[in-house]
């Protein structure tokens, strides 16, 4: 090897290197998300409203699919509404839907009706993993 081939090396190895690990960050973020929301839709199928409430961000929630909806912010009124949201509907699409990437902190389920757009929204919560933020409902 010359000595110009190993000066060239050197100057790239850098480079190779923070280029794998950029690529493997997003990777494990995904991985993150993979795993949350398995938990989030098995919850569901199962109707564990407590675990449901457990992986979901009450400071951010909001449920636009009716006026008496979009006031639940709380755990207790989650609860207490749950079987109101998560409809047959909700539940199908949690159930067949492959959520959308959005970027590394959100993804989303989206869906149309005749007049309406829907989407259930996750979002990263810090290095808690990733929380659901609930369900945005606006014409298209």
């Amino acid at each position: 090897m010359t000595p110009r081939m190993l000066l060239l090396i050197i100057l790239l190895l850098p480079c190779v290197c923070a280029g794998a690990a950029a690529n493997a960050a997003p990777a494990q973020k995904d991985e993150a998300f993979s795993r949350y929301y398995a938990d989030f839709r098995n919850a569901v199928k199962t109707g564990d409203k407590e675990k449901v409430a457990s992986l979901t961000d009450f400071e951010g929630f909001t449920w636009e699919s009716s006026d008496s909806l979009r006031q639940v912010k709380t755990r207790e009124a989650f609860l207490k509404n749950y079987d109101k949201m998560f409809t047959s509907t909700i539940k199908n699409r949690l159930a067949t839907a492959k959520p959308e990437k959005i970027n590394d902190d959100s993804y989303l389920i989206n869906w149309r009706t005749k007049n309406l757009e829907y989407s259930l929204h996750f979002v990263r919560q810090g290095d808690d993993g990733f929380r659901f933020e609930g369900l945005a409902a606006g014409p298209y």
